[in-house]
């Protein structure tokens, strides 16, 4: 399907190859063979008149127009699967998502256990995996790679956040 020109399951392979980072990867992740990925990869070209990728050793790098196209394709893409897909709505007693959420230090010690506490009582099925805050935290967080990050005002200040809740 066309939508102005732009075949919509391009965005799909381009979304599997900024999460991946790798042709084969990502391929797999969209049920292609590697070689199949290959076209969807050449019509983005031609489409954004960009290369998008670039082997750098055995690493893809994006450009920065594949990078400045990563986080609206990522939410639309997401936006979708939430209010096309999946449309049922979030039952917090009958699910069973995993959630991945970055802390900070002072917010696992002073914050996070009433929040387990209270998500045991009402969403048994829901689990969390609690990470460190790391570097990268704003890409992982673009990505998709991770849910929630929680931290202090402070570090806020210090490192301003894409898309993060304060």
């Amino acid at each position: 399907m066309r939508f102005k020109g732009l075949d919509l399951n391009l965005l799909v392979a381009l979304d599997a190859l900024m999460t991946e980072r790798n042709l084969t990867a990502a391929a797999r992740s969209i049920n292609l063979s590697q070689p199949a990925m290959s076209a969807p990869v050449a019509r983005l070209r031609t489409y954004f008149r960009d290369e998008l990728f670039m082997m750098v050793g055995r690493e893809l790098v994006p450009t920065p127009r594949a990078e400045g196209l990563a986080a609206s394709v990522r939410e639309a893409l997401l936006h979708i699967q939430l209010s096309v897909i999946s449309w049922q709505p979030f039952d917090s007693a009958q699910s069973e998502r995993r959630f991945r959420v970055i802390l900070s230090d002072y917010v696992t010690l002073v914050f996070i256990e009433n929040v387990v506490e209270r998500v045991a009582r009402e969403a048994p099925g829901v689990s969390f995996e609690f990470m460190p805050i790391a570097e990268d935290f704003d890409e992982l967080l673009q990505r998709g790679d991770v849910d929630f990050l929680i931290m202090p005002e402070v570090i806020h200040v210090e490192a301003p956040l894409h898309g993060a809740f304060r």
